[in-house]
């Protein structure tokens, strides 16, 4: 079973090709404005690096947030027409756990992204990958008495630095991820992002 892997929720690319759900071969690239221009590419560059067409591919699983309002919806919109012109099977997968899924060394595993004016996305898993608090869209000072009254270890992840917080920055780890993620077969048409939270643009429509 070959399956590829898709994760642009945020200004990295991360695809990855797995035979079984162990990994063949990955990239993660930094990019600043220039993903959907270079993801499709990458993608391609990736599958004839291993010699394999796209209809080599058995299913797809895309990560579909929380994290970048652009960045997310590149990657589900590759994904769809992806699965839906192949007639391929497509998961979704969560940013927050693939980032906890890269820490392997402590009790409490802290997945974060900025969401500025002081709020964060964010979840807690302990070191068994279960949910401790579910996603959440939170204030920092809530999130740090959540963490605060844990006792044992504490990691925070991100893809970035961000303030108040000591960070591991985000390494994928595919391998571990696909060892503890459990498939959740989505409906192509109407799989869409998980943004967590309103847009600004929204909230203040909203209003009136």
């Amino acid at each position: 079973m070959i399956s590829l892997f898709l994760d642009t929720s945020s200004s990295n690319l991360n695809v990855g090709v797995l035979k079984d759900k162990k990994l063949l071969k990955e990239k993660y690239i930094h990019f600043e404005k220039d993903l959907s221009k270079y993801a499709l590419n990458e993608i391609k560059e990736l599958l004839d690096s291993l010699s394999l067409k796209p209809n080599d591919i058995d299913n797809i699983y895309c990560v579909n947030g929380p994290g970048s309002f652009t960045g997310l919806r590149i990657g589900v919109t590759i994904a769809k027409t992806f699965a839906w012109g192949l007639n391929k099977d497509l998961y979704k997968v969560s940013s927050l756990f693939a980032m906890a899924s890269s820490i392997t060394n402590s009790d409490y595993i802290i997945p974060l992204i900025d969401a500025r004016r002081n709020y964060v996305f964010t979840a807690i898993y302990d070191k068994s990958y279960n949910v401790i608090m579910e996603e959440k869209y939170i204030s920092k000072e809530d999130l740090f008495a959540k963490v605060n009254s844990l006792n044992g270890t504490k990691t925070y992840v991100a893809t970035t630095n961000i303030d108040g917080f000591d960070v591991k920055i985000y390494e994928p780890d595919l391998n571990n991820l696909f060892k503890y993620l459990k498939d959740d077969k989505v409906n192509i048409h109407t799989f869409v992002p998980n943004y967590l939270k309103q847009t600004e643009a929204e909230e203040n429509l909203n209003k009136w």
